[in-house]
């Protein structure tokens, strides 16, 4: 035992007694006693020690004890590396952050810069998301969608497709349904418009068994796309479950699976759960004998520090809402785990019109297997319409749909984790993606306090379920680049240290080594960080001062003339400025409403902004605080507002009544030029003050939801502002028919 630089352990009647022949050890709090039957004497099981593969873990309010087998002797070894890896992070993340700061705050002013080895690759992620979604240009293109009847049954919807397609590199939007010529795809629907159709048809039966156990990772993205929770939200929950209701096991786990001997645990806690919610689901289970060994399950090769996430004992009363949902979605995966797959019966439907194929796809869910468990009923489930042999079936209507190639989605909290969770595929070096095979960018324990940071750092900001780069995250990695420390944002970092720790487990590196270099990096951060000169990478912009004609150039962080003389920020109030809204700025001394600016406290607002002097800019709201009176851009009345019929007006920032540009706050009628995030035109709001509604605006994006429609403007007698939505174009799958492939 010595020999492993461990502990000698006594044991006599479930008294503990420890033999500290080592000045590091810091004691753990053991879970549970088992006899070993490696090491033929009794271990114990504690938070971050597997003792041995047999250990089941329970509460046991004792020392934690360490037997002599070659899994604890790893463990502790692990736990030792882990050490290292927390001291190399506070010397990376540490200088780096104060270095950083100290250089954003050289000119006056404090603005905290954190950086870290973990925190800015998961930053990274999120800016180059985005960089993809503003260099997206949507492409228009065209689906032929018919509806064929059949003689004496019911209709079914097809959607046309190239059968000759064939997949090309480098070309993500191109599909078999999709034509880019618009009088192609017209032609195609006049030729087959009233054909009839040469049907063949083949049906294949299809299972899907449920998806493993949780680990945390996995809850978070569950309760994420399901409830809204944020990672940071489930795992308070999950850990109040577990610790004040005792209604679940240990949640900050990177397992999925449990061990072997869990079996007769698993078929136990099957009776406990009969009392409980899903009780018919637990019953059938216990009654069929549903709990199997089964490797997909029961794996102790797979079980780390912690086995899966899993109900206990302990059927929780007094639950909140949210408490509920969790608790629910884990006793859910733990019966579904053990259920037979669910059955389908997958229909494949070509039917030919004139030499062109259109394809119906069904999916009927025949047996539900696990899915009732969630609520599934097959026989809620859309049928294809049937055939009816030797009658015709014919093209009844084609029509051809415009629509628009679309940018890739936000990341969000679910698909963070998961990017976070398998970074190691996004490293290059074999080694080291190796390295990080099975730890990714932070621990489920940390994952959720790494996003939080972001977002109390303003890197990040939540909107609805997206996670959206602010400019001050977008600057910090322009900046880090710029100064030549790109291996802080990049996962190779985590995949060099993971590589390295794994080698000092083996003999092949030394712990003083490792810790040399980590010194060398911090130095090399700061060194770079304080001798960088910003105007070493200044270059021209690509466009001219509009009153001079002179080139303007750019450095990572401003605007500026040719001879210094104006210099602007690119980030003011949290927004990235472009480079043609400072053409405008320049030029016109004024530029807006903009949005997306940022308040101290995270919060959006939209504003215009004013040019003083020397590159400083004002921000102008239109409130009439400090005494200033609104400024008219345009003296020509919209119409009349409907509260108190004074003259309506635009101004620098919005729409305003004549009482309320002087001052009226109980009547006076004001309207701001952007809701929700479209511009409001002269031409609507005079048609809402004249007519009485605008135009057809199509754009708007819900605050709460983040999905687009489209309105009509409208204004009560009030003043208060009302959506009119219009008919809403029908889409179905057709009489009887299911849904389309792509929609599949």
């Amino acid at each position: 035992m010595a020999a492993h630089g461990l502990f000698r352990i006594n044991i006599d009647a479930d008294q503990f007694s420890v033999d500290l022949r080592r000045a590091d050890f810091v004691p753990v709090i053991i879970r549970r006693t088992e006899f070993c039957p490696d090491c033929k004497e009794y271990i114990g099981v504690g938070y971050q020690f597997a003792a041995c593969s047999k250990a089941r873990i329970a509460r046991h309010g004792k020392r934690m004890i360490i037997c002599k087998n070659t899994a604890c002797i790893q463990c502790h070894q692990n736990r030792r590396i882990k050490f290292f890896c927390k001291r190399a992070d506070c010397r990376g993340g540490i200088n780096g952050s104060r270095a950083l700061t100290g250089y954003k705050s050289r000119n006056g002013g404090f603005f905290l810069t954190p950086c870290g080895r973990v925190q800015t690759p998961t930053l990274s992620m999120m800016v180059r998301r985005e960089e993809e979604r503003n260099k997206f240009v949507s492409r228009d293109y065209y689906e032929i969608h018919g509806t064929f009847a059949i003689s004496g049954g019911q209709a079914y919807d097809g959607r046309w497709f190239d059968p000759s397609f064939e997949k090309k590199e480098g070309d993500e939007h191109l599909k078999p349904e999709r034509i880019w010529d618009a009088q192609k795809a017209k032609a195609i629907a006049a030729k087959c418009m009233g054909k009839p159709a040469d049907v063949s048809e083949t049906q294949k039966p299809a299972f899907q068994s449920s998806p493993p156990l949780y680990d945390l990772t996995a809850l978070q993205r569950d309760a994420n796309g399901r409830f809204g929770f944020s990672a940071k939200t489930t795992l308070s929950i999950a850990q109040a479950l577990y610790e004040k209701h005792k209604a679940l096991t240990y949640p900050r786990t990177d397992s999925r699976h449990l061990p072997e001997d869990y079996v007769s645990v698993a078929r136990d806690l099957m009776g406990t759960l009969k009392g409980g919610e899903f009780g018919k689901f637990a019953a059938e289970a216990a009654d069929k004998n549903y709990v199997k060994p089964d490797k997909r399950i029961f794996d102790a090769s797979k079980v780390s520090d912690h086995f899966a996430i899993i109900p206990t004992q302990v059927i929780p009363e007094g639950l909140s809402d949210a408490e509920r949902k969790i608790y629910n979605a884990v006793v859910q995966r733990f019966l579904a785990v053990f259920f037979p797959p669910a059955k389908f019966l997958q229909t494949s439907r070509i039917s030919v019109v004139e030499g062109e194929s259109f394809r119906t796809e069904g999916k009927v869910l025949e047996v539900p297997g696990w899915k009732a468990i969630y609520g599934i009923d097959p026989t809620e489930e859309a049928t294809l319409a049937a055939l009816i042999s030797g009658k015709p079936v014919v093209a009844e209507n084609v029509e051809v749909r415009n629509e628009q190639t679309k940018p890739p989605p936000r990341l969000t909290e679910s698909t963070l984790l998961s990017f976070m969770e398998n970074a190691g595929k996004y490293v290059d070096d074999e080694d080291l993606r190796e390295a990080m095979h099975e730890r990714g960018l932070g621990t489920p324990a940390t994952r959720a306090a790494i996003i939080e940071g972001l977002i109390s750092d303003k890197y990040v900001v939540r909107e609805g379920k997206e996670l959206i780069p602010t400019a001050k995250g977008i600057e910090l990695l322009t900046m880090l680049s710029a100064m030549g420390i790109e291996e802080l944002t990049s996962p190779e970092l985590t995949g060099e240290w993971e590589h390295k720790l794994n080698r000092i487990e083996k003999g092949q590196f030394t712990r003083e080594s490792f810790m040399r270099e980590i010194q060398d990096l911090a130095r090399r951060m700061v060194g770079n960080i304080k001798g960088y000169d910003e105007q070493k990478d200044r270059k021209p912009a690509g466009f001219n001062n509009p009153l001079d004609g002179q080139p303007m150039y750019e450095t990572p962080s401003r605007w500026e003339t040719h001879d210094g003389s104006l210099v602007i920020r690119k980030v003011l109030g949290g927004r990235q400025m472009s480079g043609p809204e400072i053409v405008e700025l320049i030029k016109e001394k004024r530029l807006g409403p903009l949005q997306g600016f940022r308040s101290k406290m995270g919060k959006p607002f939209t504003a215009v902004i004013r040019l003083v002097d020397k590159g400083k800019v004002e921000f102008v709201f239109d409130d009439g605080e400090g005494g200033e009176k609104p400024e008219i851009v345009n003296p020509e009345s919209l119409g009349n507002s409907p509260v108190d019929g004074s003259p309506v007006f635009e101004t620098v920032a919005s729409y305003m009544s004549q009482s309320a540009i002087d001052g009226d706050k109980t009547k006076g009628f004001r309207m701001g030029k952007t809701l929700l995030g479209k511009p409001l035109d002269r031409e609507s709001m005079g048609k809402m003050l004249t007519e009485g509604k605008s135009g057809l605006i199509k754009g708007f994006q819900s605050s709460k939801t983040r999905r687009f429609f489209d309105a009509y403007l409208k204004l009560s007698p009030q003043g208060k502002l009302q959506f009119e939505f219009p008919p809403r174009e029908f889409k179905g799958r057709g009489r009887g028919s299911a849904k389309t492939a792509e929609t599949q």
